[in-house]
């Protein structure tokens, strides 16, 4: 149900509470590290790789500054391979780490399952590997580190229910196809539509991570069938595109008035949050590069102190509205855009 005063989901306060708590969940209780001066640390002098997922992507940014910022901290050498969400690209980069035998392997794959060989030589050479995001389908890594995407669908599906009243016609923007944060939040995007929202009708646009595929999809869909109730997108570069659709068919318009269409992104980046500041976007399923990127250099500290090892951690998605835009705990807010 919607409160037309607002244009906010009556249910939003009990959303926001459930998945603020959730957000503290894991795979096993893990703490944020406190840095450890340079001189202290395991990692002092130790050559980290990290092939990252690609740097075009704001979120991916965030989460590759702050390691690195992390790693100068410990005292590390670390060197930055820009993926470009390019699966061909991480395979030849993956080959030029290995040719240079670092201490360490952090890897983020735009398609794990086309990296399966260069894993195994990392295994081969006794290389640490350690894994963001998306995991090989065989293989041995030290510790894993991902936000929980399929947590993270569901949240959209039960915001999208909410805006909608549980029925209409709803436009899903999918990232790309292979891909293990796509996969996961189309996974439970529809099965938690199928489970407890029977009346709502899902039409899938493969827009491949990009603003400018989210923008002619959405223009199509708009066109072979103008009756839109909701749009949700797998990361908020695609809303931008999706904006900019809407605007161009006139269909932009703000919460309450007639024709309003609730648009939900995925992300939580300081673009995203600004659109929700504006009325151009309605929320945003918000993950954490900083949460990420802080357990997975501990796992690293812990692995060359020989203290125990998180093997997997999961980090739970909160909930990002109008009401709680503003709050110092979205990372949206801690950088600049």
């Amino acid at each position: 149900m919607m409160d037309m005063k607002t244009g906010m989901p009556t249910k939003r306060r009990t959303l926001l509470q459930f998945f603020a708590g959730a957000a503290l969940l894991v795979t096993g209780a893990i703490a944020l590290p406190q840095h450890a001066q340079a001189e202290d640390s395991a990692l002092k002098g130790k050559n980290l790789a990290y092939i990252a997922f690609g740097l075009q992507y704001e979120y991916q940014v965030t989460l590759v500054d702050h390691i690195k910022k992390l790693a100068a901290e410990k005292g590390m050498d670390i060197s930055v391979y820009d993926g470009k969400g390019d699966p061909s690209t991480q395979t030849t980069q993956m080959l030029d780490v290995l040719s240079k035998q670092p201490d360490i392997i952090l890897l983020n794959p735009v398609d794990a399952k086309l990296l399966q060989g260069g894993v195994r030589k990392a295994n081969q050479s006794d290389i640490p590997l350690f894994m963001l995001e998306n995991l090989p389908p065989e293989g041995e890594w030290v510790a894993y580190n991902t936000f929980d995407d399929v947590a993270g669908g569901r949240a959209a599906a039960d915001a999208v229910a909410e805006l909608t009243g549980g029925k209409g016609r709803v436009l899903e923007v999918r990232g790309a196809i292979g891909s293990g944060q796509s996969e996961k939040r189309y996974q439970g995007f529809h099965e938690q539509m199928a489970a407890k929202y029977p009346d709502i009708k899902i039409e899938t646009l493969k827009a491949e991570w990009t603003a400018d595929n989210a923008h002619t999809l959405t223009v199509d869909a708009f066109t072979r069938d103008p009756n839109v109730d909701a749009i949700w997108a797998h990361n908020d570069e695609m809303i931008r595109g999706v904006v900019s659709a809407l605007r161009q068919i006139d269909r932009l318009k703000p919460e309450g008035e007639e024709g309003y269409i609730p648009v939900i992104g995925f992300d939580g980046t300081p673009l995203g949050l600004e659109r929700i500041r504006e009325g151009t976007q309605t929320a945003d399923v918000g993950q954490n590069p900083f949460s990420m990127g802080s357990s997975i250099v501990e796992q690293m500290e812990n692995y060359f102190s020989g203290k125990p090892v998180q093997k997997t951690t999961l980090i739970q998605p909160v909930m990002i509205w109008k009401d709680n835009v503003d709050s110092p705990e979205n990372w949206g807010n801690m950088v600049k855009s």
